[in-house]
């Protein structure tokens, strides 16, 4: 077992939605006993199965990566599908099922402790076979133990080297900082719940208990956001290596053309004048106050989604300027941080800009106001390590165990509003 006493699991096989909720439990502290890491280095794994073609696709991976032991989260027509030997879960998936399949999981994966030989109660002319059998049999299970621990030993000093080079560059260790970050969270909800429990209120009838307990139920969706709207803000961008020119093409992209931009144009030109900005070419109003701070727009939030990704041509798309006392069109009015943080996680969908780097080392200088801001998963925990040590994004990914598209998708929203050291 590693050294923060946790076995690492991997998941694959599961729709995007289902793999961020799936995330979300783990990285919840819910899954007592394992930590979520890439299923490439992983020892054990929970597998989606929802057909012939998704079992080929899982079959495929194994065969390249490597057999482990593992969970299979199967649809009631495919149950037949799976190993009889393996942990099969059942859809519609419920926590407390994946709890008891996790610990089934644990069992499995720690060394099982050598039998007791019993004395044999009949004398028969097989009996020195038998004893033989046992022999060679116990001997056998030796050498695997031996192989075990020898193993545990060797991860566990790469374990060590690895920490030690990290207490170089960041003061405290990964299972120490995840641990201060989990305290800081559950300390919010705490002091959240005493304020809503100051404030008297109607209590609504108790609902009739549900059958199964989904495991995407409300109770386990941290983000603020529904599944769609994580695709929407995150994307579902694999992990890439970012080594190679080839997979690095696929997380980069031009920001010409798009709005995103020019947003950022129409508040610095309104800053610098402290006139209003109008941006032409879009349809509906869409004005930057400097005075406010805000935007004033009437502008459907579906469109506004589609506008973040639409390429403007050249004169398709410009700023006026107006004067202060000039009649403006009724519309909502928005904080300027707030449309922008979430026009930038709309346009970047979980990859960069060309104006950013992954490897650069950046320093959060202002932790995000999660109480307005659209909070996407992992954000709390990303920004808790950005905000305490300069790294870069490749390192967060990885220090944190999330995946790239969490980190990249923060990193361009927390850089348009300028919360980063310059």
């Amino acid at each position: 077992m590693p050294v923060s006493d946790k076995h690492s699991i991997g998941i694959i096989g599961f729709a995007a939605n289902e793999a961020a909720m799936l995330e979300v439990f783990f990285n919840g502290n819910k899954a007592k006993g394992f930590k979520l890491v890439p299923a490439e280095r992983a020892e054990s794994l929970l597998i989606g199965i929802s057909g012939a073609d998704s079992r080929q696709q899982v079959e495929n991976w194994v065969r390249q990566n490597g057999s482990r032991p593992f969970i299979a989260v199967v649809d009631p027509s495919s149950a037949d599908k799976v190993n009889g030997k393996s942990i099969r879960l059942t859809r519609p998936l419920s926590m407390n099922a994946l709890q008891q399949a996790l610990s089934d999981l644990q069992q499995k994966l720690i060394s099982p402790a050598q039998p007791e030989a019993k004395p044999n109660q009949f004398d028969t002319p097989l009996s020195g076979q038998h004893d033989q059998r046992a022999a060679a049999y116990a001997e056998w299970q030796a050498r695997k133990e031996r192989s075990a621990q020898a193993l545990d030993a060797w991860q566990g000093g790469n374990s060590q080297r690895q920490s030690e080079a990290l207490r170089s560059r960041f003061s405290l260790q990964r299972n120490e900082l995840n641990s201060l970050i989990l305290d800081a969270q559950n300390e919010l909800q705490k002091r959240h719940a005493t304020t809503a429990a100051d404030v008297p209120v109607k209590q609504p009838q108790a609902a009739p208990q549900q059958e199964s307990e989904s495991l995407l139920s409300d109770e386990l969706q941290a983000p603020r956001i529904s599944a769609e709207m994580i695709q929407q803000c995150c994307g579902n961008l694999p992990d890439v290596n970012l080594d190679s020119a080839t997979e690095r093409r696929r997380v980069y992209f031009s920001l010409d053309g798009l709005l995103l931009p020019w947003i950022k144009r129409c508040m610095e030109a309104g800053d610098a004048s402290g006139k209003p900005q109008q941006v032409v070419g879009v349809p509906g109003a869409l004005f930057y106050l400097p005075q406010e701070k805000g935007f004033l727009l009437n502008i459907d939030a579906d469109l506004l989604l589609q506008l973040t990704r639409t390429r403007f041509g050249f004169d398709e798309i410009s700023l006026l300027e107006r004067e202060l006392d000039a009649d403006l069109p009724k519309g909502r009015k928005v904080a300027a941080d707030e449309l922008l943080w979430q026009l930038a996680l709309f346009t970047a969908r979980g990859r960069l800009p060309d104006t950013l780097s992954a490897e650069e080392p950046r320093l959060l200088n202002i932790m995000p106001d999660f109480e307005r801001l659209l909070e996407t998963p992992h954000a709390r925990s990303i920004a808790e390590l950005w905000h305490s040590q300069r790294l870069s994004a490749q390192n967060i990914a990885s220090m944190l165990g999330v995946s790239q598209r969490f980190v990249f998708s923060f990193l361009v929203a927390a850089d348009a509003i300028g919360l980063y050291c310059q």
